[in-house]
């Protein structure tokens, strides 16, 4: 499977770390889960970019071959950060493995990538904060409410 390239592709990586949020400035980050079907139209419609360390290679192969997602694994690692351009993030949640202080470790056996389990969270980066939404959100309610009083008004 091939995706486009857009400029506005989407990062996929094995973890979320605070490095790749610092070129966001102040905004809102939305976090959700997604399934697969999401996913391949997401990188159909953006395109994709995945960011993983090369001994990640079979843990990301595994995940080709269990949801057929078709992500183009790099040689070597890929740093990015989001951005205005770049706002959304798909991080592999990886269950089912053994860890090093938390960490995944660098070689499992095929024994052990069967027992792996994968879920999907997207977290996207509005260029909004959140009191800005909150404040735009509570104009529209208060706007809202002036309409229907209006229109639901009696004279006598």
């Amino acid at each position: 499977m091939s995706y486009p390239k857009t400029g506005e592709e989407v990062y996929v990586s094995l973890n979320l770390s605070n490095t790749m949020l610092t070129g966001i400035g102040k905004g809102t980050i939305t976090r959700e889960n997604v399934s697969v079907d999401y996913l391949k139209k997401l990188f159909s419609q953006h395109g994709v970019i995945v960011s993983a360390k090369p001994s990640q290679r079979p843990l990301l192969e595994r995940v080709n071959q269990t949801y057929d997602l078709g992500l183009e694994i790099p040689e070597k690692l890929t740093l990015f950060q989001l951005s205005e351009q770049h706002r959304r993030l798909v991080v592999v949640n990886v269950a089912g493995l053994r860890r090093k202080d938390g960490s995944l470790l660098p070689e499992y056996t095929d024994e052990e990538l069967d027992e792996a389990t994968f879920t999907f969270v997207k977290y996207y980066v509005q260029s909004k904060h959140y009191d800005e939404l909150v404040q735009e959100n509570e104009k529209l309610r208060y706007d809202l409410e002036l309409e229907v009083s209006w229109r639901n008004r009696t004279d006598s």
